[in-house]
């Protein structure tokens, strides 16, 4: 069995319920696929708690892919990061991912720091410009979690079986078989729209809300979209009150199905499944 999770988005109760219902025993595992942080609450313990889970089984079982908001949280460690090796304010300041997660509360800076040091980001704040709050948001976060700052940036962008790509959010299909030799990070982390219709292998994305225009349009709907072809698309919104999705793949009877509640019930085509044209 392969199970896939994708889009937790620092929501660590739904993670550790989901966890609940997957078996790693055997040649199962697990792929998750990205946006791990921003917008929930718990945004260090789901990275946490997935680190410590794959230590645990492994690389091979557990794998955890990067999506396009850890890599804008990289971007912007990043960009201060040089501020401080070399002394210089010669960088992009990447502050679109801070400026949003102040936009949540700080939900996510937050939960790497303590509150002391939280404390005192707020107190400058009243201030200090969003560069000064960065460089000193940056230098807390990597003098607390230098190595998980390290295991992030060595999250890979996709799984690929014999049948399948695991991604965060889609490859350049156009490509077909050569998709891997131009995949861009911008098209694997970013792919939008999401991508429907006839491919060569099945996609297994999040990225995109399961609800939206794109897919189901219809704001009432978190469960996993298939669309008959080619696409599994596995992002339930559980951040706005949707599903933290759970798929779980049957390797022999070549079977996809959604977990829920200890149920296991086999995925169909989204238009089949609802009776529409």
């Amino acid at each position: 069995m392969i199970y896939a999770m994708s889009d937790i988005h620092g929501c660590i109760g739904e993670l550790q319920k989901n966890m609940e219902q997957v078996d790693l025993g055997g040649d199962n595992r697990i792929v998750f696929c990205g946006d791990y942080i921003d917008y929930g609450d718990s945004s260090y313990y789901v990275l946490k708690y997935l680190w410590d889970l794959q230590k645990k089984y492994g690389a091979e079982k557990v794998v955890v892919l990067k999506g396009n908001h850890e890599q804008m949280f990289l971007d912007w460690i990043e960009d201060y990061r040089n501020i401080y090796s070399d002394g210089t304010e010669d960088c992009r300041t990447f502050n679109d991912w801070i400026c949003t997660d102040f936009e949540y509360g700080a939900n996510t800076i937050s939960t790497f720091i303590s509150e002391q040091q939280m404390d005192f980001l707020n107190q400058i704040a009243r201030t200090c410009s969003m560069e000064t709050i960065s460089r000193e948001a940056v230098r807390m976060i990597l003098s607390n979690h230098e190595k998980l700052i390290w295991w992030i940036q060595q999250m890979p962008l996709y799984f690929e079986t014999k049948s399948q790509i695991f991604v965060h959010a889609g490859v350049d299909e156009e490509a077909g078989e050569y998709w891997m030799w131009g995949a861009s990070d911008n098209t694997l982390l970013g792919k939008f729209p999401a991508t429907k219709g006839k491919f060569y292998k099945k996609i297994i994305a999040g990225h995109v809300g399961t609800c939206s225009r794109d897919l189901a349009a219809d704001r009432s709907y978190h469960d996993v979209y298939y669309d008959g072809e080619s696409h599994y698309y596995i992002d339930g919104s559980v951040y706005k009150g949707g599903k933290l999705l759970l798929l779980a793949y049957d390797e022999e009877k070549e079977k996809y199905y959604q977990v829920e509640n200890g149920r296991m019930d086999i995925i169909n085509p989204f238009d089949v499944r609802f009776g529409l044209d």
